[in-house]
């Protein structure tokens, strides 16, 4: 593309960042919490979180080797966007356990298109030597618009906190019509012209270097995705968080990822990606035994501050790390192994984290059950950073 073709089209990220999370933060944070308010148990809230994990993740492997093959790239963007933000009006109807998974699963499966399309669109558009500074930048605008949604969602929760419930409809439906907006606003860029595949491109070869930072990542996933699906059973039956206090909790983790996301983006492009994705796995190592400990929602804000600083790490530092691994032709397909080995791993792991949970909710307290989870996820994430020590600095080369 062209100067001229190029702003046009980081414009239209731009936009699509803003607008679609003005309509995201409004819904995406709070699906979990919803399920919780709907009276799903540990065991359900396991599969909740791991239908979240498994569908969006799985699928991008899909979507991104049709992405690469078409070299088609803005079209996954609008249709995926567009069907996976409606479904959020689906979730206004579903109060049992199976359609809640159902509408789950069919937004999961049309978000997924969007990543892979997505990275290989930042890939083709931003500057070797400027590619964190346009991640972070990216994910600023993204997170801010979360940022304002959120602060809206908790004046209204805290003026209509007696609707509880209820104030997740409103908000449903407002991200469904901000979303499919922001989809459609893609239509104002430029798909990158097709250029001709190395002889290399068609292979499904995968170097020793991509399948470390893979292997890496997902053991830690793992153990990460069994605290997942409980963070939200402690804010709602153990903290007795109301929705006006979910929203802080969520505002506040936001509002600490805004305020760095810039400043990590500069210097990931002058340390590296890989230092910032060993600071960011250590920052949320001891997360679950922190609540694992919590009694009060004083505490989970201030959980959620820190969760916010290392949200800001891992959205600069692991894309980046990815891009720089990654060829043209193969970007898409690239997006969609990591994120299918991704999936699996945590789909599986928040399902026995819930399942172990419920089961030992049968003759402990329910603190003392999530607690024990909480150790074990604790213990696995911080045996796991030491992977990531091994990984080498980042050097494209083919998968």
């Amino acid at each position: 593309m062209d100067e001229k073709e190029t702003k046009r089209t980081k414009f239209a990220m731009y936009a699509n960042q803003l607008i679609g999370s003005l309509g995201s933060g409004l819904a995406s944070p709070f699906i979990p919490y919803y399920a919780a308010y709907l009276s799903f148990n540990s065991e359900q809230m396991g599969f909740v979180q791991a239908v979240s994990n498994f569908f969006p993740n799985v699928f991008q492997y899909l979507w991104g080797r049709i992405s690469d093959l078409l070299r088609r790239r803005i079209i996954f963007v609008i249709i995926g966007g567009i069907v996976s933000y409606l479904m959020f009006s689906a979730f206004i109807v579903t109060h049992t356990f199976y359609y809640f998974i159902l509408a789950l699963s069919v937004q999961a499966i049309f978000s997924a298109m969007v990543p892979p399309a997505w990275n290989a669109l930042i890939g083709e558009v931003s500057s070797n030597n400027k590619k964190g500074l346009f991640i972070a930048n990216l994910s600023f605008y993204s997170n801010l618009a979360s940022m304002i949604s959120l602060i809206f969602f908790t004046i209204y929760a805290y003026k209509n906190v007696s609707l509880n419930i209820i104030v997740f409809y409103y908000s449903f439906y407002t991200a469904s019509v901000l979303g499919t907006v922001s989809a459609l606003l893609m239509l104002y860029a430029t798909e990158p012209r097709k250029k001709t595949k190395s002889e290399d491109s068609g292979k499904v070869e995968i170097s020793k270097k991509f399948m470390d930072f893979v292997v890496t990542v997902a053991v830690y996933n793992f153990f990460m995705s069994l605290a997942w699906p409980l963070f939200y059973v402690t804010t709602v039956d153990v903290v007795k968080a109301n929705v006006f206090e979910v929203g802080m909790i969520n505002l506040i983790s936001v509002l600490f990822t805004v305020l760095l996301l810039r400043y990590f983006g500069k210097l990931s492009d002058k340390v590296g990606s890989k230092k910032f994705m060993i600071m960011s796995r250590i920052i949320f190592a001891p997360i679950p035994l922190l609540y694992g400990i919590s009694t009060n929602v004083y505490e989970l804000y201030a959980i959620n501050a820190v969760t916010g600083v290392g949200t800001a790490m891992t959205n600069v530092s692991f894309t980046s790390y990815l891009i720089e691994n990654t060829t043209l032709d193969n970007r898409g397909r690239a997006t969609g192994i990591y994120s299918a080995v991704i999936g699996t791993v945590t789909f599986f792991g928040s399902i026995l984290g819930g399942l172990s949970a419920q089961m030992m909710e049968g003759f402990l307290p329910l603190m003392t059950s999530l607690l024990i989870v909480y150790v074990v996820s604790t213990l696995g994430r911080s045996g796991s950073v030491s992977l990531f020590l091994k990984l080498d600095r980042a050097i494209a080369e083919k998968i």
